[in-house]
């Protein structure tokens, strides 16, 4: 391999889809939601021949359920479209738009009618750090939610989908 070749993939910068297939498995993800600490499990896995990732967390304290499913694809290379649901209902869910950057940071927006709520997924070396912010739309920002993903098994996990 000439050295020109060797930098030039060196410098490539990771697809939207090899950066979703990193966070495929399951993960244990502690972290914070609105000041709280929680406790979750979350699993990533290919569905509709590999065209969606669906990312599942599952609160794993029984006196404070919470279940998402996100449905993400990548097209064009670097952009990402996304559907967030999760267990309070149709009326909290919502479309997502996003990209992957050159080092495979996950950046996804979703608009809710009190803020958007700015996802970004930031690899760290064997795992992921995920934080949510809350945009108002008088320019604030606060930050929503936390965790720390890092790669576990997930054996006996009632995931919702």
């Amino acid at each position: 391999m000439s050295l020109a070749l060797a930098a030039a993939l060196l410098l490539a910068p990771e697809t939207a889809h090899a950066a979703l297939d990193r966070l495929a498995g399951c993960w244990d993800a502690p972290g914070e939601v609105m000041g709280k600490r929680v406790a979750t499990r979350v699993r990533g896995a290919w569905h509709l021949g590999g065209r969606y990732l669906l990312l599942e967390s599952h609160g794993l304290d029984p006196a404070d359920p919470y279940d998402a499913a996100i449905a993400i694809g990548d097209h064009d290379g670097d952009r990402l479209s996304a559907w967030w649901m999760d267990s309070f209902g149709a009326g909290y869910s919502a479309a997502g738009k996003g990209r992957a950057d050159r080092e495979g940071v996950l950046s996804i927006d979703y608009a809710y009618p009190d803020a958007l709520y700015a996802n970004r997924l930031e690899p760290l070396s064997k795992g992921w750090r995920w934080t949510i912010t809350a945009r108002k739309p008088d320019g604030s920002e606060r930050p929503f939610a936390s965790y720390v993903l890092t790669p576990t098994k997930c054996d006996g996990t009632a995931f919702a989908f």
